[in-house]
């Protein structure tokens, strides 16, 4: 059984990733603030914390001699106005979105080398532009883990291991909903995230010998 390790487990796409690897048989270690409600080894993880972060990876190196895959999906977003951004609020959003990945990934290297584990960073759209008005700090996130992921390539490349950039442009989840507190417009007109759970999915399921670097899904507006 293929052990993968999953943040954003609970909610969105990382749920939606998650069931379907459960759906395969796989062992999905969540780590996450809330416990998903499919079948799962949780490990509450507040990824702002760097003790909670150590405390997880301690974990897992002491439960799984191998781990197969590694999905930081976790994420969240900033929508503030130039003049109004707060650094409470853009340190919390890159504790998240960016430091939690690299240092989670940091923590496993060992474990990382030795089970030729296949990384996937979930990323955006916006990584890939110049993003959009009120979205300064999230956009420079998206960037940054995009830059994580072109690094870590560079990193292990005499290694097994496959670095997955997945830049994912606008899904019906509740990203922003839980930001802004309302429901977002016309809910029909965004990716569903079990369609992008799919091609993660599939992705991750091609033989080493291919390595998709780079991935854009755009939402096809009509």
């Amino acid at each position: 059984m293929k052990n993968v390790i999953l943040t954003g487990a609970s909610d969105g796409l990382g749920r939606a990733f998650g069931e379907l690897c459960v759906q395969n048989e796989m062992n999905v270690i969540a780590l996450c603030r809330t416990k998903p409600d499919y079948e799962c080894v949780f490990l509450k993880t507040d990824l702002k914390s760097e003790k909670s972060i150590q405390s997880a990876c301690q974990q897992i190196k002491e439960k799984y001699s191998k781990i197969d895959i590694l999905v930081n999906c976790a994420g969240v977003i900033s929508l503030q106005k130039l003049e109004e951004i707060t650094f409470e609020e853009l340190d919390s959003l890159m504790r998240v979105n960016l430091l939690a990945p690299i240092f989670l990934t940091s923590q496993l290297m060992d474990v990382i080398k030795q089970s030729e584990t296949d990384i996937l960073n979930v990323g955006s759209t916006c990584g890939t532009k110049a993003g959009y008005p009120d979205q300064l700090a999230y956009t420079a996130s998206k960037w940054g883990i995009r830059g994580t992921s072109y690094n870590l390539q560079e990193e292990l490349k005499n290694d097994k291991s496959r670095v997955i950039q997945f830049n994912v442009g606008g899904m019906n989840t509740r990203l922003h909903t839980k930001y802004t507190g309302k429901e977002i417009e016309h809910p029909e007109e965004w990716m569903d995230p079990k369609e992008i759970a799919k091609l993660m999915f599939s992705v991750l399921s091609l033989s080493k010998q291919i390595e998709i670097s780079d991935i854009t899904i755009n939402r096809k507006k009509v």
